[in-house]
């Protein structure tokens, strides 16, 4: 191909690559915990009615004013099955009879009790302050947690389409840089959102703003890097989005209120739009939409920065022109969804995709969005969910060299539906073997993540490529908005989502059989060229050979 050659003359695995790596690693680290922070900012602490002495009677306030704070919630508050204070109840008068020690607090089922009138008092050993805590988010309103979380991904539904639409009209780096400068605002904003409703219109937009930033990074990295190195590409950024994870734990737990923790995680995208105004465009994208002059600049740059000053001297716009005509992927038509949608082998290709990364999104989301059921130290649990990605990752290396993408595919999803339906038959209390097995089906999910972030860019033509990741990002923000509310059916069978989301992963699985194989398969760039494959079944072992022996020169 002829970008793949005059890539290598300029430098396909030099200094700049490893820039344009390095600053995707740092956007993949920052974005990561944006989905899971409300772990965190939207926690639900311990609670209970409040108890306010004054609204007793003028006779009882003297007894009142004596009392410790544990026989005040007895005589105020009944005691759950736990022998923990009732939530979201309290007497309607004061049982003065449980402060004698042989009368049980246990037998209250037929004293008459009201809701929390006077609000709540919560627990502020953990977290100083949660958006649960600010505005009461408990008891009848406790779903409006899981409303918020759904609100703030159907940001990305919004956002995934258009802005694929944007990056592959105007290109990937003014993209990029707007969507970090949002995010920046908009999240140093949301800190200090004072009512719910605001809260919810921002986290919408920062999702929104979000969900462009390591797609497009992504696509910037492997459109101007070898492909001999996207493998390695991929891992690292796995690996950065796990750290990322991990590290939100360890960030959580030393910054307790949720005001500081969102403007925590803001704050460093304002010095990321900086930097990255200074990167080139993408060439590639440049020279499949025509705009073969700048293409030439860009190259120069890039060869400039390898060190490869003689060769930029001798760059030339018709000697690009002359490659591209030879190449036959000169175009400066802009593709639009018309183009996905009439398209035969676009649209199998999208539809399979679509279903696998849904299935695959919905199942694992459901573990992240409430890992408080996994057991009590939610910071431990964020830990460990991050952790253990990282020696998966790196197995995850050897598989994406040299095992088939879609066999890789199949068995995650079978692992992580496997793991998801076995939980639905251990209790509660086994807080150990539950973890165990959910950081089983969260180390499938890492080697899927991984296998998907490359197969879906193997399987998209340059010309559309941002396009193609819009849509399977609304695939992946269908399934998370939905994964928040379907933890609301609890309520209706404590089982429910655990079974959704067990099944759903293992149905999907037969979405791969009509999927192409892409190992050790060069980039597409055009429609055609993948309509080719589809014919000849991918390639032949030769091209693939030769296609391979090229990039090792």
């Amino acid at each position: 191909m002829a970008f793949d050659e005059m890539l290598h003359h300029v430098g396909d695995s030099g200094r700049f690559q490893i820039l344009r790596i390095a600053c995707c690693i740092i956007l993949f680290l920052l974005s990561s915990p944006h989905d899971i922070m409300e772990n965190f900012t939207a926690a639900i602490p311990a609670h209970h009615c409040s108890v306010k002495p004054f609204d007793y009677p003028r006779s009882e306030i003297n007894t009142t004013m004596n009392l410790t704070t544990e026989a005040l919630l007895k005589v105020s508050i009944p005691m759950g099955p736990n022998q923990k204070p009732e939530q979201c109840r309290r007497f309607r008068h004061t049982q003065w009879q449980f402060l004698d020690s042989n009368v049980s607090t246990s037998n209250n089922t037929e004293l008459e009790t009201e809701p929390c009138l006077d609000g709540w008092t919560y627990d502020h050993s953990v977290f100083t302050s949660t958006i649960i805590t600010e505005w009461d988010l408990v008891c009848d309103f406790q779903s409006f947690k899981y409303y918020a979380q759904a609100i703030g991904m159907s940001g990305h539904l919004v956002s995934g389409f258009v802005c694929g639409i944007v990056s592959d009209r105007f290109g990937r780096k003014p993209t990029l840089v707007y969507s970090c400068l949002a995010y920046g605002i908009l999240g140093s904003c949301c800190a200090f959102a004072p009512n719910f409703s605001l809260y919810c219109v921002l986290r919408f937009l920062l999702s929104a703003s979000v969900s462009n930033i390591p797609t497009n990074s992504l696509i910037l990295v492997l459109e101007e890097t070898s492909t001999q190195w996207h493998n390695s590409v991929i891992i690292l950024i796995g690996l950065s989005i796990s750290i990322g994870q991990a590290m939100l734990g360890g960030l959580a737990y030393m910054i307790s209120d949720w005001h500081m923790l969102q403007l925590t995680l803001a704050l460093p995208y304002f010095p990321c739009a900086i930097v990255l105004c200074w990167g080139p465009e993408s060439v590639r994208w440049l020279m499949i939409t025509g705009k073969t002059e700048q293409a030439r600049k860009e190259l120069q740059r890039i060869a400039s920065i390898n060190g490869k000053k003689d060769i930029a001297h001798i760059l030339t716009t018709e000697a690009l022109q002359s490659k591209l005509k030879e190449d036959g992927t000169s175009t400066s038509k802009h593709f639009r969804m018309k183009d996905i949608i009439i398209n035969p082998a676009m649209r199998k290709i999208v539809l399979c995709l679509f279903s696998i990364i849904f299935a695959e999104m919905f199942s694992a989301n459901v573990i992240f969005l409430d890992i408080q059921i996994l057991g009590k130290n939610i910071f431990l649990n964020q830990f460990l969910l991050g952790a253990v990605d990282i020696p998966i990752k790196l197995l995850s290396y050897f598989i994406l060299r040299n095992i088939r993408r879609r066999p890789s595919i199949a068995f995650s999803l079978l692992i992580t539906g496997s793991c998801i339906i076995i939980t639905i038959f251990l209790s509660e209390e086994m807080h150990a073997l539950r973890l165990m097995i959910f950081l089983l089906g969260r180390g499938a999910f890492a080697v899927f993540l991984c296998i998907s972030l490359i197969y879906s860019q193997e399987l998209s033509p340059t010309a559309l490529r941002s396009t193609l990741s819009g849509i399977y990002i609304i695939a992946t923000r269908i399934a998370t908005t939905l994964s928040a509310l379907t933890l609301i059916t609890r309520k209706y069978y404590i089982h429910l989502p655990m079974i959704l989301c067990g099944t759903i992963p293992i149905v999907a699985t037969v979405s791969i059989c009509f999927l192409l194989e892409t190992l050790n398969l060069p980039l597409i760039d055009t429609v055609k060229d993948l309509e080719k494959r589809l014919m000849n079944k991918g390639v032949s072992k030769k091209e693939a050979q030769d296609f391979m022996e090229n990039t090792e020169c």
